[in-house]
């Protein structure tokens, strides 16, 4: 199972395993709108989550 944290106030739960590019699609957020982030590494969409893990996703913002 993997818990996901969503900008620091919700939370999901997937059965693994499952990619990031799934869950994220499954939260309905597009790749380049966010950063996942697992004990302080980036998470490409093609990384697999096994096991019992936490992920974040933070929404990335630009002003430009």
């Amino acid at each position: 199972m993997v818990s996901v944290v969503v900008d620091k106030r919700d939370c999901y739960k997937f059965e693994t395993p499952i990619s990031v590019g799934k869950i994220l699609k499954k939260l309905g957020f597009l790749p380049s709108e966010v950063l996942v982030i697992m004990k302080d590494r980036l998470l490409t969409r093609d990384v697999v989550i096994r096991g019992e893990q936490e992920i974040e996703i933070r929404m990335v913002y630009s002003k430009g």
